[in-house]
């Protein structure tokens, strides 16, 4: 599509279509830089061919996109997420359900990157109006997966699996960038003296999952 077609763009579908197309194109660069703090309006707009008037239309910012970006994330998560619970052998215990949790989330970098910096970045420059939709789609997709890992393991309740995803957050944001650590970093971090200060994500968040779950509230 081309910037003129966007100008013309009226209706309520075509409306959607164009805010569409900007995640689209926001997903599209987010593969190719490193850093999601290098994704601006004036790269979404080249890449979506769009004017960055015409960006502004639909988010504020670019925290405004990449917020957006990881509501869908989470959601997609969700839906691998309950296909995992339902495989296995040792489906019903909680070492499965961190499996599962851990696996999923390891399998979605893109979900992994936005998680560790939306608390220290990505909300700081949006309005009270997107950050009220923002985080009533976490709380959504909170409480549904807390449903989930209740119906995977009815002997836990959904409110005590709300709980533990709440402190799971925290866990995760942390995770991420201790494991992926920079270059200069990652190569100090090579030397075998070093070792002990080494992350796994995958395994380490798997083993931090499970002592969150051993130590609920009976």
């Amino acid at each position: 599509m081309t910037t003129s077609t966007y100008l013309r763009a009226r209706s309520a579908e075509q409306k959607e279509e164009r805010r569409r197309h900007l995640l689209d194109a926001a997903r599209s660069l987010l593969l190719e830089i490193p850093d999601v703090h290098d994704l601006g309006i004036n790269e979404l707009a080249r890449c979506a061919e769009m004017t960055k008037s015409n960006v502004y239309r639909y988010f504020e910012s670019s925290e405004a996109v990449l917020l957006t970006v990881l509501v869908e994330e989470f959601m997609i998560w969700r839906t691998e997420l309950r296909a995992a619970l339902s495989r296995g052998r040792r489906r019903g215990t909680i070492e499965h359900i961190a499996r599962a949790f851990s696996a999923t989330v390891s399998a979605r970098p893109l979900l992994c990157r936005l998680v560790s910096v939306f608390p220290s970045i990505l909300e700081r420059n949006v309005s009270a109006e997107r950050m009220v939709g923002f985080k009533h789609g976490l709380l959504n997709i909170r409480n549904e997966t807390a449903l989930d890992f209740h119906n995977c393991m009815p002997s836990i309740s959904a409110s005590a699996f709300e709980k533990f995803i709440h402190q799971a957050l925290p866990l995760l944001i942390g995770l991420w960038p201790l494991s992926n650590p920079g270059t200069v970093a990652a190569e100090v971090l090579a030397r075998p003296d070093l070792a002990a200060l080494r992350y796994d994500f995958r395994q380490d968040l798997e083993e931090g999952l499970l002592m969150l779950l051993r130590s609920r509230p009976s």
